[in-house]
């Protein structure tokens, strides 16, 4: 009977173990007995560490065996070529896998063959090293498994990351190189005597810097048949590179917004994380771990057609993660191909790839069905919304009767407009399965606050794309603190430099795993403003309910504008309702013709979505002033300051100097110089109740 070595027993080298014997051949593996969980598939186990190579070579000479193997393992690779070599078995060269091992041998070996490698450094301990540019990344020279990993961007923090390196590493020594930028690959090959096939290009998902931890991959890669074969070409010449002549091997690289490839560091082995065992047969049929034995026992490998698919795995790294996978359980079972849970994921403590809790693969006939599993969307909605209480005001300028609609008493994050425009944004997230927001605004934005707050609920990430132009003063403020304290990841930028920061945010996302949700839709800010906008469509109905129930008719309806959107929505259930209201707008940042041109086209996009017609005249019907704009976003002037206290005094009602306050203002401003009486004056309280505290704090400067 055959005879096959294996070395390593954990859960990653089980499929070995399993189709070794399948193959007829009798299995004799290698490992400690903790963690070895395939100990029980073997016919033979040996309680020998995988480093000890000259007890594993003596057991071995009394086997005699025909092959010996591993997968997904670097150390496990240093014992099998050693006992190849002694035992006179196929196999690479000693000097292989020294350059497939050491990642600074490897960089040395790719630079001699003339293959584009970024700057790099070898630093041993108490050694020290000064890159010309950063961001760089540091790692032990002789680790897998994410281990000690990490992006540093101030040189300041380069000495304990490469003291963490050193630690982890066996040479006691780090590697210090250029960040390679781009989404990440791997390639899965097999070699036999020097020739390589490219059996399948994976995408790889990580938790990004610093430690960049795999949280997932996907197989195959969606790429051109260009990048595909161009990926191809760069990896065969970096196996000649290091020598690879017989066996799987692991390349990972980045692909750039060039399409530039760049080669991070390839292993002489099968890849980890079930890439090669799992994913490659199942979104190709391709036997790859047979393979493996056969090319350890000196056969060619056997490839066959490709039956196509599309396989994933995904690792517990959250509770998210495991609401995913009972989902799925549930209600896709025949996609989920296996399932592996080792610790527990609400406690787990993740620093490398050896820590995850767990995992589950997946097979699918389509990216698109593979999209639809891997992304639920928010498990749950947590706001809901009422009809608030429209207030009389005691507030009186002698010609006119003062109601206020108190949206500012909606139960989340202190109220306001936005926390409606939140709700349907999750409804639109679960409609769409994003399990990410990127938000849009500066740290006095209300709408950052409750969206920031929304995330952390839900437990998904949220970046901000800050637009530091708009605040001409830089100081904290009560929505900036909340929002700082719900763990935002801020990307700041100019007006110029918003589209760049939505697709960096985008980017950064997927690279995580993630789909992504902008709450204004593309990029340059456009296809979703009919979600805030549907919002208050049904807040006009609320307006009209309360007048039917009350015998009142509200002449003009006032707010505060920024984005428009909570106008818009207004005017679309005014426009559905046919009534001539004047609903008017009291800009707090835009310009009245900047104003006026995004509610008609929020208009007109809403009515070409849900089938609406709109009035010939529907420019007549659309009032926005900047008239009373007191100097610009979050300034205010000392009148206005005058009427906020008249009205906390009066009403007990908090208003605020960028939002509220200054539209209250202005639409006493307006009544005034259009010398309007005798009308019912509703004025629509959007909330802002943060901002009342930071006026208060001014004040007592």
């Amino acid at each position: 009977m055959k005879k096959i070595v294996i070395i390593g027993a954990n859960d990653f080298q089980k499929p070995l173990i399993q189709k070794a014997k399948e193959m007829g051949y009798e299995t004799h593996v290698f490992a400690w007995r903790e963690g070895a969980t395939g100990a029980e598939d073997a016919d033979f186990f040996y309680e020998i560490s995988i480093v000890e190579m000259d007890a594993i070579l003596e057991e071995c000479r009394k086997i005699k065996p025909d092959a010996v193997a591993t997968i997904g393992s670097d150390l496990a690779n240093i014992t099998v070529q050693y006992l190849a070599e002694k035992l006179g078995l196929p196999g690479n060269s000693s000097e292989c896998i020294r350059q497939s091992t050491n990642k600074y041998a490897m960089r040395s070996a790719f630079q001699k063959a003339g293959i584009p490698v970024p700057y790099f450094a070898c630093v041993g301990e108490g050694e020290s090293v000064e890159p010309e540019h950063f961001p760089v990344i540091v790692k032990p020279t002789d680790r897998s498994g994410s281990r000690a990993i990490t992006k540093v961007t101030d040189p300041s923090e380069l000495p304990a990351a490469i003291e963490a390196a050193i630690a982890q590493s066996f040479e006691k020594k780090a590697i210090v190189e250029e960040y390679i930028s781009g989404a990440e690959y791997s390639v899965e090959t097999i070699s036999y005597r020097g020739k390589h096939t490219c059996l399948a290009i994976t995408r790889k998902f990580t938790t990004g810097s610093p430690h960049y931890i795999e949280v997932g991959h996907l197989q195959p890669a969606p790429l051109t048949d260009d990048i595909r074969k161009q990926v191809e070409e760069t990896v065969f010449r970096a196996l000649d590179a290091l020598g690879v002549e017989f066996g799987a091997g692991h390349s990972e690289l980045r692909i750039n917004k060039k399409g530039e490839i760049r080669i991070i560091e390839i292993g002489s082995r099968m890849g980890g994380d079930c890439i090669g065992s799992d994913l490659v047969p199942l979104s190709t049929g391709q036997d790859f771990v047979g393979m493996v034995v056969d090319t350890a026992a000196g056969n060619p490998p056997v490839i066959k057609a490709n039956e196509p698919h599309i396989s994933a795995i995904r690792f517990l790294m959250n509770e998210n993660d495991l609401r995913l996978l009972n989902d799925i359980k549930q209600n896709h079972p025949s996609n989920l191909k296996k399932v592996v849970i080792e610790g527990d994921v609400k406690t787990a403590s993740i620093t490398d790839s050896s820590s995850r809790p767990g995992f589950f693969i997946l097979q699918a006939e389509s990216y698109e069905e593979m999209e639809t599993l891997l992304h639920h969307g928010p498990w749950e909605n947590p706001i809901h919304v009422f009809d608030t209480p429209v207030q009389k005001l005691r507030y009186n300028d002698g010609k006119n009767t003062f109601f206020m609609k108190r949206d500012d008493l909606l139960p989340f994050a202190f109220g306001g407009n936005k926390v409606r425009f939140a709700r349907k944004f999750v409804e639109d997230m679960q409609e769409e399965h994003c399990d990410s927001m990127i938000i849009y605004g500066n740290y006095h934005s209300n709408l950052c606050r409750i969206l920031a707050t929304l995330c952390h609920e839900l437990e998904i990430p949220c970046y901000m794309v800050h637009n530091t132009e708009d605040i001409k003063e830089d100081r904290e403020t009560s929505n900036s603190r909340i929002i700082r304290q719900m763990g935002v990841v801020e990307i700041p930028c100019g007006k110029a430099g918003i589209a760049a920061a939505v697709e960096q945010a985008m980017a950064e996302l997927r690279e995580k795993g993630y789909k992504p949700y902008y709450i204004y839709g593309n990029s340059r800010g456009q296809g979703r403003e009919w979600v805030p906008m549907r919002s208050y469509e049904a807040v006009y109905d609320e307006i009209c309910c309360y007048e039917n129930r009350h015998g009142v008719h509200f002449d003009y309806i006032f707010l505060a504008s920024s984005t428009n959107a909570t106008q818009s929505g207004l005017l679309a259930g005014s426009l559905r309702q046919g009534d001539d209201r004047r609903i008017v707008g009291i800009s707090v940042s835009r310009n009245a013709a900047r104003g006026r041109e995004v509610i008609t086209g929020n208009l007109r996009e809403y009515a070409e979505k849900f089938h609406r017609t709109l009035p010939d005249d529907l420019e007549d019907h659309i009032h926005f002033t900047d008239s009373y704009m007191e100097g610009g976003y979050g300034a205010w002037s000392e009148p206005a300051a005058d009427l906020i206290r008249q009205i906390y005094g009066s009403e007990g009602i908090p208003l605020d100097m960028t939002y509220t306050g200054k539209a209250f203002y202005g639409m006493v401003k307006y009544l005034e110089e259009n010398q309007i009486q005798g009308k019912q004056i509703l004025f629509l309280h959007t909330g802002g109740t943060p901002l009342f505290f930071d006026f208060l704090e001014q004040e007592d400067k």
